[in-house]
């Protein structure tokens, strides 16, 4: 039998629960200071992923009340300098706003747990969803086309791109395609990897409704034959998007919005790794 870390556990086991199950997080009050100071980014993702998901799906649109349901649903606090999350307000919900959602809420749950401010005020400003064009700001650069989310993580020095499933890990993003076109004619899926099982991927994100199971967030098994590309990004330095309010607009994901493009020019765009 392999052996599994308990501290996995919980994030593997997810994968077994409905969609729309009430989830349980570990409780983390009796966790040292030092601990705190070392508390793992993944972790803060499996949390944000579980607290979504005991709000229940929400529904699934790509229609503009679903963008403005993801900006409504974070709000500036002047006291704290920092953004406050509704998740209540973020539904219906599509794949990209959902991983989005994730990120934020891990990063607001990163700093809180290591208790130290690193996001600047005018990093969480410019982090928060915006109604912008693809590649317009931090936001533009994760709902965009193409690697979009991995140029984003790149371009900050905020991880790590690979295409390899062998060195793919519980929490990392994952960006599949359906065909393999990449730009204006792909067909594509940003979702949150929960366990890699071998001919399938559990995965988390915001879904069509489908062989019975709800429509918004959720967890699915997709085969890995549906799947035509996939790209892992995987943060390895979330304190990197203090740099977000100096991250410049990206015309080459705006122009990814009708474009098709080589995924060789990708790799060397992203420094994406085998």
């Amino acid at each position: 039998m392999r052996y599994i870390a308990p501290s996995l556990i919980p994030l593997l086991l997810f994968c077994t629960l409905s969609a729309a199950a009430p989830l349980k997080t570990r409780s983390f009050s009796n966790v040292s200071n030092h601990q705190q100071s070392l508390f793992p980014w993944w972790k803060s993702v499996q949390k944000a992923i579980m607290s979504m998901q005991r709000h229940g799906a929400g529904g699934y649109s790509t229609e503009d009340r679903a963008k403005q349901a993801l900006v409504d649903s974070f709000t500036w606090s002047e006291t704290m300098k920092r953004p406050l999350f509704n998740p209540m307000v973020a539904r219906p919900s599509f794949c990209s706003s959902a991983v989005w959602v994730a990120t934020l809420s891990a990063l607001l749950d990163w700093e809180e747990k290591n208790r130290r401010r690193v996001i600047s005020p005018a990093a969480w400003q410019a982090l928060m969803p915006q109604l912008v064009k693809d590649g317009e700001g931090p936001w533009g650069y994760a709902n965009a086309n193409g690697p979009g989310f991995a140029l984003l993580v790149h371009r900050l020095g905020a991880g790590i791109n690979f295409t390899s499933w062998k060195r793919a890990r519980p929490s990392d993003v994952l960006k599949i395609w359906w065909n393999e076109h990449v730009g204006g004619r792909e067909r594509g899926h940003l979702v949150i990897l929960v366990k890699d099982e071998g001919d399938t991927a559990c995965v988390w994100s915001s879904h069509i409704a489908r062989d019975g199971q709800p429509a918004g967030y959720g967890i699915r098994r997709i085969p890995k034959s549906a799947m035509k590309r996939v790209l892992f990004t995987r943060i390895t330095n979330p304190a990197a998007f203090s740099l977000a309010h100096k991250l410049p607009d990206e015309p080459w994901l705006t122009g990814l919005m009708s474009t098709d493009v080589s995924w060789a020019e990708c790799v060397r765009r992203c420094n994406i790794q085998n």
